[in-house]
């Protein structure tokens, strides 16, 4: 199976599991006075078969990076890890928003 749009030969599930933990950590993690904003999601696989997930929020900042990225502070990057998905950040040009980015292989993952 592949991630058919893009031609991805990952695992599909895993890849939905990985957007599905960064929509939640944007969504979660909102200001309430963000609440009407917008999230944007984009896909993409790189020249090397890496799928790269990408979720945008407009909270320009990631509290902790280093400690969330490494799973001390909350599970949801920690998780994306454990998927076997690299996560990173960072801001837009203007500085008003903030993208998480999960790169994910496609080879086999361990349950």
């Amino acid at each position: 199976m592949s991630l058919t749009v893009l031609g991805w030969p990952g695992d599909i599930p895993t890849a939905v599991e990985v957007l599905s933990r960064l929509a939640h950590n944007a969504t979660v993690h909102t200001h309430p006075d963000e609440a009407e904003a917008e999230m944007t999601v984009r896909l993409a696989v790189a020249e090397d078969d890496v799928l790269l997930v990408e979720v945008e929020d407009p909270r320009p900042e990631l509290p902790d990076s280093k400690a969330a990225i490494a799973g001390e502070r909350g599970n949801g990057l920690m998780y994306v890890g454990l998927l076997g998905a690299r996560a990173t950040w960072f801001l837009s040009e203007d500085a008003r928003t903030k993208t998480v980015q999960a790169g994910l292989l496609p080879g086999e993952v361990s349950p």
